[in-house]
């Protein structure tokens, strides 16, 4: 099977010199769905942004998709992160309806209006949203917000998705509901990296879990 995701030797210090990751090694083949659990500040957050092309490694080397992210120039960064869904910790949506929501990214994408309605549609049938697609935003309950993050992020097909603690503030069913909801967009190409705190619901239990502990990553 392809290899997503490959990270080797991977250092990350502040400014100030305090090491957040240290010696990180981690293989996500294509198609893979893997947990990041760790304690608050443990470099999970970090972690997902170096993934995501939206910072360069230190030291280390991170390939994705086959492209070293440290030696991407800007045009191919922002070419990669284009085919990266990412779902931010404490997302918040635009003050606009949900369908809307997802047709303004697939618009600011470059989708033509067509095509992104054809896209907003099934991303919202995907993540169970299709029935509030006409409320705002703003209205909706925890976990549905959780299913529009989730919308925005694959609406356009990526390659990979990466999701930030996902389960802040959802109650045992809602964390389970929205295990659930991740597998089932798990499908066909998609490789999925969720950072969580946890505790996980009983639901991904099987699942590849992945620790990280003061910076260092161990396999559960």
């Amino acid at each position: 099977m392809a290899v997503m995701i490959q990270v080797s030797e991977l250092h990350f210090s502040t400014e100030d010199g305090v090491k957040v990751l240290e010696d990180i090694h981690l293989h996500v083949e294509q198609g893979e769905l893997l947990y990041l659990v760790g304690p608050a500040s443990s470099g999970k957050s970090l972690l997902l942004g170096l993934l995501g092309g939206q910072l360069a490694p230190q030291r280390g080397q991170i390939l994705v998709h086959g492209r070293n992210v440290g030696r991407l120039g800007p045009q191919r960064r922002l070419e990669l992160r284009r085919r990266i869904g990412y779902l931010p910790q404490g997302f918040a949506p635009l003050a606009r309806t949900v369908h809307e929501n997802v047709l303004f990214k697939l618009r600011s994408l470059g989708n033509f209006r067509e095509q992104a309605e054809e896209k907003a549609i099934l991303a919202l049938e995907a993540t169970g949203l299709i029935r509030q697609q006409g409320i705002e935003a703003s209205e909706l309950s925890s976990l549905d917000r959780i299913r529009l993050g989730l919308a925005l992020a694959v609406c356009d097909d990526p390659l990979l998705l990466l999701v930030d603690e996902p389960l802040e503030g959802l109650d045992a069913n809602e964390r389970a509901e929205a295990c659930l909801l991740v597998d089932r967009l798990h499908t066909g190409h998609l490789t999925v990296v969720i950072a969580t705190r946890g505790p996980l619901p009983d639901t991904t239990r099987g699942t590849r879990t992945v620790r990280i502990v003061d910076g260092a990553v161990s396999e559960s």
